[in-house]
């Protein structure tokens, strides 16, 4: 059996981690994998050992071509989306050219479905934007759609076509001597509690990012202040690490207290990852954080549930949450007008809201709202420093990771979502 992968994200790495992740988990003899990929992900992909083609933006042949000359040689028995928003938008948006003409080929589509797109208005909510972009239907065709867990619910979903499967497998964690040798390397005591706050290239739009509102932009820039003040009243023995794409705002952190690293390949990365104590998200669905969970390490997920325009909005928040604090409400004063976000800084407040309605993963994570100061640094110097804090939240991740272990094997998953498209496994 031939698998062709499309993975084109240009800008989330996590996205293509995804795709990768799926097909390391079906590799076994019988099975030729082939990707399509940008050229953002030729390190994850060439890394990993598998024969791909890079779509060019430019040049003498178009996307259509290029895809059609690798099928030709390929030939494959089926394509698997990876994931299909990344696959629909970015041939959209990056190569202005038609998703589907790939159906003039008959091949079964297997989409990695990400936000269980049959639960969805396929509209998004956006920061700023006064419409919401309509997203192609074609999924709900498709006679299997692959969703990862986590995020994903550990159920099939209202159609029954929902193929829940691990995101990915087990990541082994360095040993007790290595895991203190690499935390030696990053300069800590043993008293110190670091913080992994990731954030990706997405969430750092500036003037020439498509589709980029101003309000966008400005929550990229202004959001980071006021978070490295509720970082700043945290013990001065918390330390915080970046990992490639950092926003300048972000520097005005205490320089002693900062450790920021290159991009890593991704096994460097994971032993960053397991000698953190902490993973801060402003994204509800970054795949850092479901790593964290999947390596039993704390996760703490901020979001705004607030619509600010002016003044009037502010008392209304400050009402809600009891008061706001001085550095708050200055803040909101200087920042409005403001749309709620679950993931900072693009939104999708509304949208997310239907990927996580009865989803226990919600239960794994810690959960601070950015306007409320006093309760998220409570939040946070409880999973940093407080055992009893810590052990309830761990507790919460050794159930869901139970309930998560009873999931079949992917490849298992894999095979029914083949039987449904009519192939046979080898």
């Amino acid at each position: 059996m031939k698998l062709l992968n499309f993975a084109l994200s240009t800008a989330a790495y996590g996205d293509t981690l995804i795709g990768l992740s799926f097909t390391d988990q079906i590799r076994r003899p019988g099975i030729e994998q082939h990707f399509v990929i940008s050229e953002a992900a030729v390190p994850l992909v060439s890394s990993r050992g598998y024969d791909y083609t890079v779509l060019k933006a430019s040049g003498s042949r178009s996307a259509e071509e290029q895809i059609d000359a690798c099928i030709r040689q390929f030939r494959p028995d089926a394509v698997v989306l990876a994931d299909y928003l990344n696959y629909w938008g970015t041939l959209i948006r990056q190569y202005d050219t038609d998703p589907w003409f790939i159906d003039r080929y008959g091949l079964p589509l297997l989409p990695i479905d990400i936000w269980e797109w049959e639960n969805t208005p396929f509209r998004f909510d956006v920061c700023g934007r006064d419409y919401e972009r309509e997203i192609s239907k074609r999924i709900l065709g498709m006679e299997a759609h692959l969703r990862p867990v986590p995020v994903g619910h550990l159920t099939p979903g209202p159609s029954g076509r929902g193929l829940p499967y691990r995101i990915m497998d087990p990541e082994p964690c360095p040993d007790t001597a290595k895991r203190r040798r690499l935390r030696a390397d990053l300069g800590l005591a043993s008293r110190d509690r670091l913080v992994m706050i990731p954030v990706s290239a997405w969430q750092q739009p500036d003037e020439n990012t498509p589709g980029a509102t101003d309000m966008m932009r400005r929550l990229a820039n202004r959001v980071p202040d006021l978070l490295i003040h509720y970082l700043g009243r945290l013990p001065a023995t918390t330390r915080f690490v970046f990992v490639g794409h950092v926003p300048p705002a972000f520097r005005n952190l205490p320089p002693e207290q900062v450790r920021v690293l290159p991009l890593c390949p991704p096994n460097e990365y994971r032993d960053l990852l397991a000698v953190s104590d902490l993973v801060l998200s402003l994204s509800l669905t970054a795949l850092t954080m479901v790593r964290a969970v999947l390596m039993d390490i704390p996760s703490l997920v901020i979001s705004n549930r607030f619509r600010v325009a002016g003044p009037a909005d502010i008392e209304k928040v400050s009402v809600e949450l009891g008061s706001l604090t001085d550095t708050a409400r200055s803040w909101l004063t200087e920042t409005a007008p403001i749309a709620p976000f679950r993931q900072w800084p693009k939104g999708l407040y509304d949208f997310v809201q239907r990927l996580f309605d009865g989803n226990d993963y919600l239960d794994t994570l810690g959960h601070g709202e950015l306007l409320d100061e006093e309760n998220t640094v409570a939040r946070l110097t409880e999973l940093l420093y407080d055992p009893p804090a810590q052990q309830r939240l761990a507790g919460a991740r050794s159930a869901y990771l139970d309930r998560l272990a009873a999931l079949p094997p992917t490849l298992d998953v894999f095979a029914e979502a083949a039987r449904r498209v009519g192939l046979s496994m080898p």
